[in-house]
């Protein structure tokens, strides 16, 4: 059968072992191999000795597909993990490779991790502090707390300097402390 024929069928659709050889990218003899080693996977078999796959087991084919081919487990380990883990868990995980297989347009396609999302509308949301977080007390208090070394000794300027370079360095440094103060205080609100 061909790969359009495949696709045309609904989700929920039972396919024929050449039908889900095509989906899954393997032969049909593949499929007969896997279920010989493994006893989860058992297709409907019609009259004649024809298979027909449940989505279900098209699902836990591809998950069985992503550990042996992508993976390279060897089939005893794949075998012990789903015994340890339970059917259902290969199912989930072909099910989710088969998610993230779907073309979408870029548009549609969420780059940021709900991790971030979740913590970014919360800082939205946040209303900006206008006083300092701890009291100058405070932290006057653990800077002195903290041990120091002994400041080393200053070396004494060379004789002549030319404290020309200095003036406009000096100059930088004040422009970028107001622009700091501006940006850090935010655009008035009237």
């Amino acid at each position: 059968m061909s790969q359009t024929k495949t696709a045309a069928k609904t989700t929920r659709a039972f396919r024929t072992i050449s039908e889900a050889g095509d989906e899954l990218g393997l032969q049909p003899h593949v499929l007969r191999f896997w279920e010989s080693k493994f006893s989860q996977i058992k297709p409907i078999k019609r009259g004649g000795g024809r298979r027909f796959y449940r989505p279900d087991d098209i699902e836990f084919l591809r998950g069985i597909k992503t550990l042996l081919h992508d993976e390279k487990h060897p089939i005893k380990d794949v075998q012990k993990l789903i015994q340890k883990k339970g059917a259902a868990r290969i199912a989930e995980l072909g099910r989710s490779v088969e998610k993230a297989a779907r073309e979408r347009p870029v548009a549609d396609t969420d780059l940021l991790p709900d991790r971030i999302k979740s913590v970014e509308s919360v800082i939205q949301t946040q209303p900006r502090a206008t006083t300092p977080i701890a009291k100058p007390e405070i932290v006057t208090a653990v800077v002195q707390s903290i041990p120091t070394a002994p400041a080393p000794q200053p070396t004494p300027p060379p004789a002549s300097v030319d404290k020309s370079g200095l003036q406009d360095a000096l100059a930088q440094l004040e422009s970028l402390k107001s622009k700091w103060g501006a940006f850090r205080d935010g655009p008035d609100e009237a």
